[in-house]
């Protein structure tokens, strides 16, 4: 085994007051402006920087931070063999330092091609956008059922009611879905977790075509929710992992676009299918979709949790031999049973929902929010369809389609993200480090127009009305929605980090129990009191959502402060 040293590659001696082990530890996060203050009480000249806003990263990205902070200090670990530190410096990492036990523990460098941030900018969003594309089709297929619950209530001889629960039991499995996967993507790496529940997903749509009575229908509808809900939190994770905070702004409004669009479309492609052919053709079209796309994520979907990567990477140089036997990467250090790994990856989500007080708020804000789109969803056939109060459409796929109002909402609220991101930046520029409470700035003005939407809508919901008048306070409640989604989104995201997939999965578990329950209830609710009186008490509703984005944009800090695992104490 050849020995590893310090080396300095400057002739200034280390700082007495930043010690290698402060460089190191991430529980400091220290800014430029603290390492600044340290040279200069050392009479180190400093030449002046511009603001580095990832200083404070997230604690998933400690290896890249960690580097960047040696870098300024000049220092450095080296291999006495010239050979063992040229195929290290090949492969795109440095050393950390040597464990008691002689092992060699090795980092991602800078310039490591192999680290999901440093892929082209183009590759980045490729693999994001498809993430965010598998988040559209596993919710189309869940608002997608519906369009066809006419016809299968018709030949298994049901109430409108129990033809709901197939519904309610898919988005049952989303609840519980990411509880267990968005751990394990973090504990196993995300492409095996996604080929794994993709591949079930795809099955299970099987038997529901086929489906001799009602009973396997909700059975494998539950089955279907649970395998296909991974991208509901995995994608937040996949896109932590390509993006640092003071870039993934577009990266997550594509994940929370697609949260809103893909419930929309699946009602109007499904809608237009099941007219035509029949509702058990829906799962046969979702079965082809699916295969599809699995072959899609084989070839599409790289592994990118960096953790995953580097330790793929020291088994690599192990294996090479020559002086490499004793490489290991970072992440290797703690050595876990598989047992202790799974009980811990198992429980981690559900600490955070009842623990973190980051994530059991962001999860109600957003479980509250979804449960108005979905309880708005049902007034959309009682308000165009025939009857008393509706305009009338006989088609289904044309009243279906209406839903797409949310879409336009969500759209024009996507088309403003520049103005979040530079809002962003001024204040992270005004602070001088980074400001996860900006996040929320876009929310301040934009949650507003949720209840002013469904005001509009509820006050020409009526057939004497143009019946676009309906859709327009419908999209100003999709604009609301997608601003409040995409704020809940970011800050959970920006506070944690590494465990951004666990925190998330906490928080579409309450939204999914949410959106299991509502449906159950929505229509008696607008056939009790009607269209407009119901849309009436959902806009009340909604205005308990407009001071949130406040009270966090002011007191977000104090909050971090009490959420022991959030990545983001030292900002």
């Amino acid at each position: 085994m050849y020995p590893i040293e310090w080396t300095q590659t400057t002739s200034d001696p280390p700082s007495p007051t930043l010690t290698a082990v402060d460089v190191y530890s991430p529980r400091f996060g220290l800014s430029d402006a603290d390492l600044k203050q340290a040279n200069a009480k050392d009479g180190v000249p400093q030449d002046p920087e511009p603001l580095d806003l990832e200083a404070n990263r997230p604690a998933d990205d400690l290896d890249q931070r960690d580097n960047e902070k040696i870098k300024r200090e000049n220092q450095h670990l080296e291999v006495a063999n010239p050979a063992v530190a040229d195929t290290l410096r090949c492969n795109g990492v440095s050393l950390m330092d040597m464990g008691d036990d002689g092992k060699i523990y090795i980092r991602s460098n800078l310039d490591d091609l192999d680290n999901p941030r440093n892929w082209p900018k183009w590759r980045r969003y490729l693999v994001a956008g498809l993430a965010s594309w598998l988040t559209i089709i596993v919710c189309s297929i869940a608002s997608g059922y519906s369009t066809g619950t006419d016809a299968l209530t018709a030949e298994f001889d049901l109430s409108e009611e129990v033809g709901t629960l197939g519904l309610s039991l898919y988005i049952l499995g989303f609840a519980f879905g990411p509880m267990f996967a968005a751990p394990l993507s973090e504990t196993y790496g995300r492409r095996v977790i996604y080929l794994i529940t993709w591949f079930f997903f795809t099955l299970f749509q099987l038997p529901v075509a086929l489906a001799p009575n009602y009973a396997c229908i909700l059975v494998f509808r539950f089955l279907g929710g649970l395998a296909g809900s991974v991208p509901l939190a995995n994608t937040g994770g996949v896109v932590n992992d390509l993006f640092g905070v003071e870039e993934n702004g577009y990266a997550t409004a594509m994940f929370a676009f697609a949260s809103v669009a893909g419930p929309p479309l699946g009602n109007v492609i499904s809608g237009f299918l099941a007219e035509a052919a029949g509702w058990r053709w829906l799962f046969w079209f979702y079965l082809i979709l699916l295969a599809v796309h699995y072959v899609i994520i084989f070839f599409g979907i790289p592994e990118t949790r960096q953790a995953i990567i580097m330790t793929s990477k020291a088994k690599k140089l192990r294996r090479m031999g020559n002086g490499l036997e004793v490489v290991y990467a970072e992440q290797e250090r703690e050595q876990k049973s598989p047992r202790e790994m799974f009980k811990v990856s198992m429980t981690r989500p559900y600490v955070f929902l009842f623990t973190e007080p980051i994530t059991y708020l962001a999860a109600a804000i957003n479980g509250f929010a979804l449960g108005m789109i979905f309880l708005s969803n049902t007034s959309f056939p009682l308000i165009f369809g025939p009857g008393n109060e509706g305009h009338h459409w006989h088609r289904s796929g044309a009243i279906n389609a209406t839903l797409g109002s949310y879409v336009v909402g969500a759209m024009i609220a996507v088309c403003l993200q520049p103005l979040q991101q530079a809002a962003y930046r001024k204040h992270c520029a005004r602070a001088g480090k980074p400001v996860p409470e900006a996040l929320w700035w876009s929310a301040l003005w934009a949650t507003p127009f949720m209840p002013m939407g469904l005001a509009i809508a509820s006050g020409f919901s009526g057939p004497q009305f143009p019946w676009i008048a309906p859709l327009i306070g419908f999209a100003c409640f999709g604009f609301g929605y997608f601003a409040i989604l995409m704020a809940v989104f970011s800050y959970v995201m920006h506070s944690y980090g590494t465990f951004a997939a666990s925190s998330l999965a906490g928080v579409v578990f309450v939204r999914n129990i949410v959106g299991a329950i509502f449906p159950l209830f929505a229509r008696q609710m607008f056939l009790g009191l009607g269209n407009q009186w119901s849309l009436g008490l959902l806009a009340i509703l909604c205005c308990a959502l407009v001071p949130i984005p406040f009270f966090l944009f002011r007191y977000g800090k104090a909050v971090r402060m009490k959420s022991p695992y959030c990545a983001t104490h030292d900002i």
